[in-house]
């Protein structure tokens, strides 16, 4: 498996962009190929998202997909990058 770690510095509601990534972004995850799971929640500076698929190709093209849809829809809440952390699951429980 393989994971990416998005940490994002929020500038406005939590709450508004939670109610974005379960409209937008985690169907699209669902349906992307290779799909395992995802998590997102508060951090101390914004939100972080943790998201599993079956191979590094599908979570690239899944984080792809991710980056068009913040950068369509969540500018003014996420207007910074996220610091992305991307590797290989080694061991899970």
């Amino acid at each position: 498996m393989y994971a990416t770690i998005r940490s994002y510095t929020a500038t406005g509601s939590v709450e508004e962009i939670v109610r974005s990534v379960e409209a937008r972004i985690l169907p699209m995850l669902k349906a992307h190929p290779g799909f395992h799971a995802y998590w997102a929640g508060r951090s101390e500076d914004g939100v972080f998202s943790v998201s599993l698929f079956d191979t590094q190709a599908n979570a690239d093209a899944a984080h792809d997909a991710v980056r068009g849809i913040v950068a369509a829809n969540l500018t003014e809440l996420l207007p910074q990058p996220p610091v992305v952390t991307r590797g290989e699951v080694l061991v899970s429980a």
